[in-house]
């Protein structure tokens, strides 16, 4: 099985589609089984786009709009001969323009999807507003995330998400693998509480076990969200729910051998 993680970062730094040429050329030559994206955008003044195709909603409150990066990515691919199924979970308002969300593209036919929340804040217009999707195939499950920071407080935004994703999936646990993809915000880098919770609990970083590893760092120093980091970090991850061999984990669009497309750099694994 091959997976693929990028938080896309999409339409904010530049509307132009070819800044994206790089990571449909990587789909189509290596046509992920499942592909799971964070900060997946749309803009919120946009034309709303009837039953779009492959689309699987988990809610009905904000339509997908033309401009969706998931929509644009999927109509790309299909226009090259590679048909992904999707869908889109809208989490909160990004940068007073877009309707900001997760997303998951599979190669196989979807047999459920579920819009998960995660946060105690359930207000769109709030940045602190984090949601998750699951979504469900014959062979496997993934869950698409963007978590909050760890947080040496009485209410901890990250733990308060991570026990809801667990809480989403557990009752697909022993029946089918599980897979949880994305931007994490907790490096593995250093000693991290976030990170070691999620290991901790039975979770295998892909990472850890990859028989050949290309890369590492996941996003360069101070991006948004991080500023005054100084050193490149590791938070995107895929996770599994039991052991599994990993061929390999290889860091994609970091600007060495593919070109950046977002301020974070996607994560590829193959699972034996």
């Amino acid at each position: 099985m091959k997976l693929l993680t990028l938080n896309t970062y999409s339409w904010v730094q530049t509307a132009d589609p070819e800044t994206y040429a790089a990571l449909i050329a990587d789909i189509l030559e290596n046509e992920y089984d499942a592909i799971a994206l964070q900060e997946v955008n749309q803009l919120s003044s946009g034309t709303s786009v009837n039953e779009p195709e492959g689309y699987l909603p988990t809610q009905n409150e904000i339509p997908i709009k033309s401009d969706n990066f998931a929509y644009f990515l999927v109509k790309s691919l299909a226009e090259k001969g590679l048909s992904y199924h999707w869908s889109w979970v809208p989490c909160h308002q990004g940068y007073f323009r877009f309707d900001e969300g997760v997303a998951i593209l599979s190669k196989a036919p979807i047999q459920s999807v579920e819009q998960v929340q995660l946060s105690v804040v359930n207000d769109f217009e709030s940045i602190h507003t984090r949601r998750a999707l699951v979504l469900e195939t014959e062979a496997a499950a993934f869950v698409s995330v963007h978590l909050s920071w760890w947080k040496e407080e009485e209410e901890n935004p990250f733990l308060r998400e991570w026990t809801s994703v667990e809480t989403a999936v557990k009752k697909l646990r022993g029946i089918k693998p599980i897979y949880v993809m994305g931007d994490v915000n907790n490096p593995a880098d250093v000693r991290n509480e976030g990170y070691d919770l999620i290991t901790n609990a039975g979770w295998q970083d892909a990472y850890a076990v990859a028989a050949t590893r290309i890369g590492s760092a996941t996003v360069p120093p101070a991006i948004d969200g991080w500023e005054g980091n100084e050193v490149p970090l590791r938070i995107d991850y895929i996770f599994s729910d039991q052991p599994q061999a990993v061929e390999t984990y290889e860091v994609k669009f970091d600007g060495k051998k593919l070109p950046c497309v977002s301020d974070h750099y996607g994560v590829a694994v193959t699972y034996l």
